[in-house]
């Protein structure tokens, strides 16, 4: 990436606070989509759950970061999310491919219906609960900030505003 590709009014480095809002926003819906779907159960072992959190700690923890941090040039810098730091520890600059990243991306649609579907399950297994509702509601929310207000306004002040497939502020 030249320099000529880069916003120069982009964010060198995000605040602290800035990386903490978007990973509250990023983690809290998750915990919530892990928490909900508890009572689905084989043996007594929360499957639907644990494959949950595999499948985030996988996708969004691993082959994200592999293909789409590793290429940024937010690697082992303080983007958005300062997911380019946590990257720099686990592989090495451009490990891989920015395409099959673009690709990956398609989890962040996916993992919100997860929980929703989850909890469907749960309500027609065990019957209606208010409770449930409230804090699929609440995941609802969430997951909406993130993606309609925190994830453009981060986009706004990224280097890679216009040159970022995934951006949302082009």
């Amino acid at each position: 990436m030249t320099e000529q590709e880069l916003y120069e009014e982009g964010w060198e480095r995000f605040p602290w606070w800035w990386i903490l809002l978007e990973n509250l926003f990023m983690f809290v819906p998750w915990a919530i989509g892990f928490a909900v779907m508890w009572p689905l159960k084989m043996a007594g072992v929360p499957v639907a759950s644990l494959a949950y959190a595999l499948l985030i700690l996988v996708t969004v923890g691993w082959l994200l970061k592999v293909h789409n941090c590793s290429t940024c040039y937010y690697y082992d810098k303080w983007c958005h999310l300062g997911w380019g730091k946590y990257t720099a520890l686990i592989c090495r600059k451009d490990a891989g491919n920015p395409e099959t990243g673009m690709k990956l991306t398609v989890v962040y649609m996916i993992l919100p219906l997860i929980p929703i579907a989850g909890v469907v399950a749960v309500m027609m297994l065990r019957g209606f609960s208010w409770v449930l509702l409230g804090w699929v509601v609440v995941f609802v929310v969430l997951n909406g900030v993130q993606f309609a207000i925190l994830r453009p306004r981060g986009c706004v002040h990224c280097k890679r505003r216009y040159t970022c497939p995934g951006s949302a502020a082009k």
